[in-house]
């Protein structure tokens, strides 16, 4: 009996061995069996995987940052705190004494007391008294000096009242007074005797009584350095003598060091944010490595349609376009390695049509009024044996 030309082609070498025996099946299904139960391995949806790595990615970040900024803050800090406190005085006193007077019933004027005319004025005595005093014991050291100090606006001369004098004292406290005289005639006349050798007029000669008080105290906790110059002035070549009314000084200080404190809370801050970034760095490492993404489901008619693509896919273009059926003859074949043969015989296209049934797929060639058709269906494929796959 005869064979119709295109009922079945002979197939060469580029035959496609697209339905696999029973043993190939079967080697298959126990290899993606224990692909799908490795050990070890959790599979996700690749939705759900992509999306818990990108939260736990994005926490991690955040606590880096966290953890960073934690750190710019030192778990020290330098403080300076007040150890000591001290305060030191110093007040001048003075008695005018006074010629005798029709003015003034007494023999001497008290600070404040009345005007201080030139012309009876007999000596005027003052007396510095200086205290110091601290809230910690230690050993005190001081010394002080006194001079006078002949101030105009065109020249200024010094003389030593008293010598560099000592102090001392064991305890918070010490004090000490000194008494001076103030010839205030002498140095009226020494105004007037530089006035008449420079032939120049200095204005506004004042006399000042300086006192320089210099301590230090020893104590457990450093040595507190202090310093003192209390001032007192007059006016000099007028009838009346003007003595400056604020005879009081007085300055508050304090001993201090710096110290390291150790901020507790910083340091919980950085162990906590650091073992927070730790922990979801190895909960990223863990999830990257110990889970996969679901493999993709495919039906038996995708995996033979994937096979057919993959050996003769530059013969095969997908179309929208259905076979045509009116004035056409239709050869249709068993296999799709029998459509392929006549492809390359016509040297023309095979068209592959799914629309709008994805499970019923369609393989054509078009020539002149000829339609060289090969279709594949579920319904076809489940009538092959059960163990038959691609």
């Amino acid at each position: 009996m005869d064979t119709h030309p295109f009922q079945k082609l002979p197939t060469d070498h580029r035959d496609i061995d697209w339905i696999i025996t029973k043993e190939e099946n079967h080697h298959m299904r126990k290899n993606e069996k224990n692909q799908t139960h490795k050990p070890g391995k959790i599979f996700l949806k690749k939705t759900t995987r992509t999306i818990t790595i990108v939260i736990i990615s994005m926490f991690l970040l955040i606590s880096l940052i966290a953890t960073l900024m934690v750190y710019q803050t030192p778990t020290t800090s330098s403080r300076t705190i007040t150890v000591a406190q001290y305060s030191q005085s110093s007040a001048y006193t003075y008695l005018v004494y006074l010629k005798n007077n029709t003015l003034y019933d007494t023999p001497f004027l008290l600070p404040n007391q009345g005007e201080y005319f030139k012309q009876i004025i007999d000596d005027i005595s003052a007396s510095i008294t200086y205290t110091y005093h601290s809230n910690i014991t230690g050993s005190i050291h001081g010394n002080y000096s006194m001079y006078a100090e002949i101030q105009t606006d065109l020249w200024t001369k010094k003389y030593p009242l008293t010598e560099q004098t000592p102090f001392t004292s064991d305890e918070k406290t010490t004090t000490f007074s000194q008494h001076f005289s103030i010839n205030y005639s002498y140095y009226d006349q020494i105004v007037s005797q530089i006035n008449t050798e420079t032939g120049v007029t200095a204005p506004n000669p004042l006399l000042k009584i300086h006192t320089n008080i210099i301590l230090s105290q020893i104590t457990n906790q450093g040595t507190i350095y202090a310093q003192l110059s209390p001032e007192f002035s007059m006016t000099l070549t007028q009838k009346t003598i003007e003595i400056s009314k604020n005879l009081t000084s007085e300055e508050i200080g304090s001993l201090t060091k710096q110290t390291n404190i150790y901020q507790e809370s910083v340091a919980v801050q950085q162990s906590l944010f650091t073992g927070i970034s730790v922990l979801l760095g190895i909960m990223v490492t863990v999830i990257f490595y110990i889970t996969r993404s679901t493999p993709e489901q495919k039906t038996e008619i995708e995996r033979i349609i994937k096979k057919i693509y993959k050996q003769n896919g530059e013969w095969i273009h997908k179309t929208v376009t259905p076979p045509p059926t009116a004035l056409q003859h239709t050869l249709r074949f068993a296999s799709i390695e029998d459509l392929i043969k006549i492809s390359e015989d016509l040297n023309k296209p095979i068209l592959h049509y799914t629309i709008p049934n994805p499970q019923c797929h369609i393989f054509y060639i078009l020539d002149s009024t000829t339609t060289y058709l090969f279709e594949l269906t579920s319904q076809q494929n489940e009538n092959q044996d059960p163990e038959v796959t691609s």
